[in-house]
């Protein structure tokens, strides 16, 4: 669980300290934006996680609440997000590394997202959210586990095309693994370029 819980221990403590350093207003029945995002990684990457050469897909469905304003066109939403699809092909050390499938569903209870008007068109966003992962077998390796639980810090440029609809389009590193539950965690992080479409 420490790889779910850490990243957004760190964005209550950054609320903590804004609550204190900046003016900042709360925000109360704010509409529901709707998103639908999708990212692939062609690589994994050899970090927290231990499993390389795998490629990665993701799908999420899911909303956002604008939940604080601060000063200069900024905002904190709160995000939620079903994951339907998160895909692997990856090379599985108990088969001498020999490249096999795994896929997943999930549920993303809880994220932060903060954005920065740049102008009436841009603006940037930064993120940290965490995920309960259901695979469907052992993952990494057959001492690992089917439950796994993610952590996924973003970075995005968000395209405002109208008052309804906007498209962010950006990279997201996101880290999988059994946080020490299973008898190995391998883990495995995917560099992911993603889109998301957000209809407000």
């Amino acid at each position: 669980m420490s790889c779910f819980i850490k990243p957004l221990l760190f964005i209550v403590i950054i609320l903590s300290i804004n609550n204190k350093s900046f003016a900042q207003e709360k925000l109360k029945d704010q509409p529901i934006q709707f998103r639908v995002w999708s990212g692939y990684s062609f690589t994994s990457v050899f970090l927290l996680g231990k499993t390389k050469n795998a490629t990665s897909t993701i799908v999420g469905i899911g909303f956002r609440k604008a939940i604080r304003a601060y000063p200069d066109n900024a905002l904190l939403f709160y995000t939620a997000d079903i994951i339907p699809l998160l895909h692997f092909d990856y090379p599985k050390r108990d088969m001498n590394n020999e490249f096999v499938k795994g896929k997943g569903i999930g549920f993303s209870p809880i994220g932060f997202l903060f954005e920065k008007r740049i102008n009436r068109t841009f603006s940037y966003q930064i993120g940290v959210s965490g995920s309960f992962i259901l695979m469907d077998s052992t993952f990494p390796t057959d001492k690992g586990r089917r439950l796994n639980f993610t952590f996924d810090p973003s970075f995005t440029i968000q395209t405002h095309f109208s008052k309804a609809v906007s498209l962010a389009t950006g990279y997201k590193f996101h880290h999988i693994s059994n946080a020490q539950t299973g008898s190995e965690n391998p883990g495995l992080d995917s560099n992911f370029l993603f889109l998301s479409l957000i209809i407000k």
